[in-house]
């Protein structure tokens, strides 16, 4: 498996020039990352994944490494059908003008088997990078999986609260 590291790379020979700064193509790749994930859902992983992510793509949400479009959809599909309701916000966006974007957001997860019916809030960071046709080649997340995941699982949630308690 490729590291961020290696990714990165990678994609740096392979992509040429980056988006333009301030132009239609990045405003469009941009806004197509935010409704995918506005309202996450598996019909919308089915409608939107090839026009959102391109087919080398290189995705780590700190659960998973994934390479390749098909391997994401799948990925992604499957978590989009393992819960009731998810969405993200995204509060604030940069871009360096060499083609990397850093997005901070928030995510509202309704598990279908964790903690049922309840909202619950994580926070987190993408660096995103696009190929020429404004579809993700590269997306690094970092997030609290802890409070957003892990404490809802049932044995895993009352180990981390307790060593939470005791730091």
């Amino acid at each position: 498996m490729t590291s961020y590291t290696e990714a990165l790379a990678r994609i740096e020979r392979e992509i040429g020039a980056p988006l333009e700064p301030g132009s239609r193509a990045e405003a469009d790749a941009l806004g197509r990352f935010r409704t995918f994930f506005g309202t996450f859902a598996p019909d919308k992983v089915e409608r939107m994944l090839d026009a959102t992510y391109a087919e080398r793509v290189w995705f780590d949400d700190t659960l998973k490494t994934i390479e390749g479009r098909a391997a994401l959809g799948r990925y992604l599909h499957e978590s989009a059908s393992a819960v009731e309701a998810c969405r993200v916000e995204i509060d604030d966006e940069v871009a360096n003008g060499r083609g990397d974007y850093y997005l901070r957001w928030r995510m509202m997860i309704r598990f279908k088997r964790f903690a049922r019916g309840r909202d619950t809030w994580s926070i987190g960071m993408s660096h995103l990078r696009f190929d020429a046709d404004g579809r993700v080649l590269l997306q690094q997340d970092y997030w609290n999986a802890a409070a957003g995941l892990y404490q809802y699982v049932p044995l895993l949630g009352a180990g981390i609260r307790a060593i939470q308690r005791r730091l």
